[in-house]
């Protein structure tokens, strides 16, 4: 176990760090999807000893992989010590009689572009009881928590911050009808939890590195390229943008981005798994709404 351990701990510090976005684009890996890799969240001394045995970090890491997968946009390469352990494993194995060999190489698994590093900031997840008026051993329940979360993203080229993400899930259910008091809140609320944060996180990560836009205009209907993944609602307005000049920082000639010129709303009439489609409002039109144009929230 111990050599394992050592295996393990050899696989983490040779999986070298290389590039990641500045800006909005992502101009040296347009031909590949961009690596993301999720570490186990850091727990904050706010979190208190009762809720923390609540806290599934496994999950949590689990859910903001998988997360990141459906956005269709990244590749997913995993920081959880138990599956290292598995690969681990399995190259051994590959370098046994048994096997033809094509097990990655130890020490070779693909490294990571992004590397986000998240925190539980708070975290509660509790019953509340009170009893039933005028009935013996009766009580009403309801269920209640929060999970909110820091989460920084690296740049694991320089090691520098690139951004931060705030997220923040809640969720506390009806009162009804129990025989005891006290008792804890499903394990299903906390993965509810995990979700909600998660789809969050992938939410703002996309917006930053790859903005929503316009692939298709046919008369006042465009299409978008952004569906599910996208936390889109129908019947939601959005703006759009035409894309400006590059901006180039004159201190260290770093791209931050582009000028973005308005010019219009869009409302989302149907939205599908990989694309969604939407009407251009005539009135709020300032300017021509084409393919490549942006859409903000």
């Amino acid at each position: 176990m111990r050599t394992k351990r050592k295996h393990i701990a050899h696989l983490l510090a040779c999986l070298t760090l290389v590039t990641i976005v500045s800006g909005y684009a992502l101009p040296a890996l347009a031909l590949q999807k961009p690596r993301v890799a999720i570490l186990e969240a850091k727990v904050s001394d706010k979190v208190p000893k009762y809720a923390r045995k609540h806290l599934n970090l496994e999950k949590l890491q689990a859910e903001m992989e998988a997360s990141f997968l459906a956005a269709r946009k990244f590749e997913v390469v995993t920081r959880n010590k138990e599956s290292l352990g598995v690969i681990l494993d399995e190259q051994q194995f590959a370098k046994s009689d048994y096997s033809a060999g094509d097990a990655a190489e130890s020490g070779k698994l693909q490294n990571a572009n992004f590397l986000i590093r998240p925190e539980v900031h708070i975290f509660s997840f509790y019953a509340s009881t009170h009893k039933v008026p005028h009935l013996q051993s009766k009580y009403f329940r309801s269920d209640h928590g929060v999970l909110e979360i820091n989460a920084v993203v690296l740049d694991t080229k320089t090691g520098q911050v690139k951004t931060t993400f705030a997220l923040k899930s809640v969720f506390g259910t009806k009162e009804r009808m129990v025989n005891h008091k006290g008792g804890v809140p499903s394990p299903v609320y906390f993965t509810k939890l995990a979700k909600a944060v998660s789809a969050q996180m992938v939410d703002q990560f996309l917006d930053l590195v790859f903005p929503v836009k316009i692939i298709k205009v046919k008369n006042l209907q465009v299409y978008l390229s952004r569906g599910k993944d996208g936390g889109f609602k129908k019947g939601q307005v959005l703006k759009v943008f035409a894309p400006g000049e590059e901006l180039i920082d004159p201190d260290t000639g770093e791209n931050i981005g582009s000028a973005e010129e308005y010019v219009g709303k869009i409302e989302l009439t149907r939205i599908n798994p990989k694309f969604t489609v939407a009407k251009i409002l005539p009135k709020s039109r300032e300017g021509d709404i084409t393919k490549g144009c942006i859409i903000r929230k």
